[in-house]
């Protein structure tokens, strides 16, 4: 079995075990990085929106860190790639958890967030005072 089919076997059944346990974050983190790549054996980086979405929507509608890690994902895929977040991959519930989870984070996470929310044309929430 060659390279490639090797990856494409181990990206195969990191998305079933994630597809078994959607909101685990250790997994999410080890699909996203496997999708990267490795550069040392000239693996192609097959990350883009979709795949942020696939791996961490169901972390990010349950918890403050799933947001997190999704908002630090797409800033991430931004960087590497010049990729925005597109809203055809956002549905209400996501929006609606990262906007209600942005009082609770730190600077830099919520920057990322707001980042996101912009970039998709969503409101920004209102912040009290």
């Amino acid at each position: 079995m060659g390279e490639w089919e090797k990856r494409n076997r181990k990206l195969a059944g990191l998305r079933e075990e994630l597809q078994r346990s959607p909101a685990n974050l250790d997994l999410a983190n080890r699909y996203w990085r496997a999708l990267a790549g490795d550069g040392a054996k000239n693996e192609a980086d097959y990350r883009s929106g979709g795949y942020v979405i696939e791996a961490y929507r169901e972390a990010a509608l349950l918890s403050k860190e799933g947001v997190e890690a999704f908002a630090c994902a797409y800033r991430e895929l931004f960087d590497i790639s010049g990729e925005s977040p597109r809203m055809a991959f956002f549905d209400e519930p996501l929006v609606l958890s990262l906007k209600a989870k942005l009082p609770e984070m730190a600077e830099t996470d919520r920057r990322n967030v707001e980042w996101i929310l912009h970039s998709i044309g969503s409101q920004m929430p209102k912040v009290d005072e």
